[in-house]
């Protein structure tokens, strides 16, 4: 169940403030004095040997899924070994050098949710409680084989703790740019206490309260701590920023109070549904290498916002050209690193019908005008500092762009960044505006 507390339309979600008080007084120690780490290979009953990194000592254990793109070097061990310095023993599990994976989108697909399972198992401590914890689409495969393992534990087994999701990826498949987002059947198929970090700068946060309810809807007590002004992966990236390294350094302490708040609904035995769904189709060719042509050419959504100097702009007011609708963040290295190939394909087809236009999302005006004046943009740059383009536009990832026709059509879409002057794509503009 979701716990309500009148905030984050009706989320829990605990303030910063407490957070800072505690986190910028222990920061500095947290990470003073590392843990030496011991390995050791751990056979399950399916014959598969997982190497595993134990860190630190106590009675509460947690067990460290990694993402789908395995463990983060010496970053991610750093920060293992600062939440074992918080007194609680943490298993690091190398699944990508086990099972003999390749990091990637969908690797961790390959991993049997029944060999997480007997891990879990293994891994529960004779004193204390067992937590998981993992990020991105390993959250996923923390929660399924956590499903499985309540499903076979004995009614006299210690029930799990629950489990620590940074920037979770629940979604099942990739869709194309403008289709709604599935969510995989484990988000509602869950039953544990679970504490989310969702960091502010990501598409991920304008559905944190969708996924929050998903989960609730499992019976899973949820509690969320949104994280601004740092980005996905932020606690595991060798090019984070300086504020995003310090909000790193407070994660342990960020991670033991989860704890503590988790321990108070941990208590009895949780059992989740038997059956789950089945999960929508995964795209053949996944994440497109090129634009994408949206089926049945539908109207384009509303969009009527100012840009960076105030003037209103419409797509209703473009009808007759045809548009290259950009949406994007400052923070996004794939957003900026497209800036460029924007404004050129803007200079070469100007005054023949086509325009770029971008919306960036979730930030202020002072923030994206200084930004500007560092990496220039040679077309409109609008402002949607509430994000209100994100649910009618389908937002679910940072950059999204489409290609709207002169009849104010859908035509096609595209996830990710791209070099927009391609002559592959000049040609495909050039079909579109010599339509009728």
């Amino acid at each position: 169940m979701v716990r309500h507390d009148g905030s984050m339309g009706g989320m829990k979600s605990l303030g910063g403030g407490m957070w800072w008080a505690w986190g910028v007084a222990l920061a500095g120690w947290l990470w003073s004095a590392p843990l030496l780490a011991d390995s050791f290979e751990l056979e399950l009953e399916s014959g598969a040997v997982l190497s595993v990194e134990r860190f630190g000592s106590g009675g509460d254990r947690i067990l460290w899924l990694p993402s789908e793109y395995g463990i983060g070097g010496e970053i991610e061990r750093e920060l293992v070994r600062a939440v074992a310095g918080e007194g609680v023993e943490v298993w690091l599990a190398d699944l990508h050098g086990s099972y003999f994976l390749a990091p990637g989108r969908s690797s961790l697909g390959d991993v049997p949710r029944e060999d997480i399972r007997d891990l879990i198992t293994a891994a529960r401590p004779l004193q204390g409680r067992l937590y998981l914890l993992s990020y991105g689409r390993g959250a996923a495969l923390a929660l399924e084989a956590a499903r499985l393992w309540q499903l076979a534990a004995a009614r006299d087994a210690t029930p799990l703790g629950g489990a620590l999701l940074l920037h979770p990826n629940l979604a099942a498949g990739t869709p194309q740019a403008g289709e709604r987002v599935e969510f995989a059947p484990i988000a509602t198929g869950s039953n544990l206490p679970i504490f989310l970090f969702q960091p502010m700068n990501s598409a991920k946060r304008w559905y944190l309260e969708e996924l929050v309810a998903r989960l609730g809807q499992g019976g899973s007590d949820v509690f969320s701590r949104p994280l601004a002004d740092v980005s996905d992966g932020f606690q595991v990236r060798d090019d984070a920023t300086r504020y995003e390294r310090e909000v790193r350094q407070r994660l342990p302490l960020m991670f033991r109070t989860a704890l503590r708040l988790l321990a108070s609904y941990n208590g009895e035995r949780r059992q989740p549904v038997v059956e789950l769904g089945e999960a929508p189709a995964e795209p053949s060719s996944g994440v497109a290498a090129e634009l994408q042509p949206i089926e049945g050419r539908p109207p384009a959504p509303m969009l009527q916002l100012s840009d960076i100097a105030g003037k209103s702009w419409s797509l209703q007011a473009l009808r007759g050209e045809v548009v290259l609708l950009n949406f994007w963040a400052t923070w996004c290295p794939p957003c900026v690193e497209e800036i460029p190939s924007l404004g050129r394909l803007n200079a070469r087809l100007t005054g023949k019908g086509f325009r770029v236009v971008s919306v960036d999302v979730g930030e202020e005006a002072a923030q994206v005008r200084e930004f500007l004046h560092k990496v220039p943009a040679q077309f409109p740059v609008l402002l949607d500092p509430q994000g209100t383009t994100t649910a009618p536009w389908k937002l679910r990832a940072f950059p999204t762009s489409f290609l709207i026709d002169r009849e104010g059509r859908l035509r096609y879409g595209y996830f990710g960044g791209l070099e927009w002057d391609a002559p592959e794509v000049i040609d495909l503009i050039t079909m579109l505006l010599q339509e009728g």
